[in-house]
């Protein structure tokens, strides 16, 4: 599949990585992948890097979901990765960004952490740690979002409309608003998630 085999359609809805093992409940989404090729059974894929721009036009697409994706780019890439989105969703689009919340219990434990308890390397979030260069080499991740720091990302994006549905405060309260996940599936979070069921 191709970008301009999306062109004529009359809704788009893209999924920032590979489609496999997502449940595909709300809408039908082609996957943004650098690993996922399309195959016969399974054709709804885009060989794209989401780091680079996208054969389309303006404010064509309807929806555009990221999870588990956007913690394994640099945090300094992610301005203009967010700022393509933008400029692809239609007037009224809608962006789903999911990215672990390293207040959450989970991650944080299963984190490298230095003196000062800030995570440097997870090991369940892949890649490796290169002690020689003091970095995250093999598609780990590369930052350790916070809701702070999130927030600083998306303020600093095109996007004026910014909702955060579930989240630790910088209390390290948990948030938990209710997901419209007919608009796109979301796996990782209390409603779906066992390991994160408290909360």
């Amino acid at each position: 599949m191709k970008f301009n085999d999306l062109r004529d359609l009359e809704q788009i809805f893209l999924y920032a990585g590979d489609l496999r093992g997502i449940n595909m409940r709300s809408k039908p989404f082609v996957g943004l992948s650098i690993r996922e090729e399309a195959k016969w059974w399974n054709p709804f894929h885009i060989s794209h890097d989401v780091t680079k721009a996208m054969d389309l036009p303006d404010n064509c697409v309807d929806i555009y979901q990221s999870e588990d994706v956007f913690e394994h780019i640099p945090k300094e890439e992610l301005i203009d990765v967010i700022n393509e989105i933008y400029r692809v969703l239609k007037p009224g689009g809608f962006f789903r960004l999911s990215i672990p919340d390293y207040r959450s219990e989970l991650v944080y434990e299963r984190s490298r952490k230095d003196e000062y308890g800030i995570p440097y390397f997870d090991p369940g979030g892949g890649g490796h740690y290169d002690e020689e260069n003091k970095k995250v080499t093999g598609g780990g991740h590369v930052w350790f979002p916070l809701f702070e720091t999130t927030v600083a990302l998306l303020q600093s994006t095109e996007f004026t409309k910014i909702e955060f549905l579930h989240y630790y405060d910088i209390l390290g309260r948990p948030i938990l608003r209710d997901i419209d996940y007919s608009q796109c599936f979301v796996k990782r979070t209390p409603d779906y998630d066992d390991r994160v069921k408290d909360p």
